[in-house]
């Protein structure tokens, strides 16, 4: 009888490791909860400085550019890695109020990442404004997105694509 439960015993560790599994997954989607990726060589962490100009387009449109005369609807593709110590400057080069934010979806009311928020639906940035943020990116390999959480703005086109890169500290050049 002492050994009767030993056919079993491949089952249960089946199933504890299925379920911390799931609860791995569960804390990751629901609670957000992202393990922190540090940098294994210091002296290659980077300062990234990137300036955004948002606006509205002559075709009713919204959207981000890197120049102010250079507006696109969606905005062009930002990208760095999880080595850099990112400076966003946002500009307000419109006529109505906009702000900015990384997040997970290009849709209002996703969750903003790494505190990269410039503004918000509440208090954005008016028309001649700017503002900056300094964050650092500690996921990469993942789609991210930057809106304007501002009513209307991601509707009217104001998203665009984030690129953030896992790099390890020996692998970066």
């Amino acid at each position: 009888m002492a050994n009767s439960y030993r056919p079993y015993l491949p089952l249960i560790a089946i199933g504890a490791l299925a379920l911390a599994l799931l609860v791995g997954a569960a804390a990751v989607l629901i609670f957000n909860i992202q393990p922190q990726m540090t940098a294994t060589n210091p002296s290659k962490v980077t300062t990234a400085t990137i300036v955004i100009y948002e606006g509205e387009l002559t075709n009713g449109k919204f959207g981000f550019g890197t120049a102010p005369n250079n507006l696109t609807s969606p905005g062009p593709t930002i990208g760095f890695s999880t080595l850099d110590t990112v400076n966003i400057t946002v500009v307000n080069v419109g006529k109505l109020p906009h702000a900015f934010a990384i997040t997970t979806t290009p849709t209002a009311g996703a969750l903003v990442l790494f505190n990269a928020v410039v503004g918000s639906a509440s208090n954005p940035l008016m028309p001649g404004q700017s503002g900056s943020v300094i964050c650092r990116a500690y996921n990469g390999a993942f789609d991210y997105w930057y809106v304007s959480p501002v009513s209307g703005d991601i509707s009217a086109g104001m998203y665009g694509a984030v690129i953030v890169s896992s790099v390890t500290g020996p692998a970066f050049p």
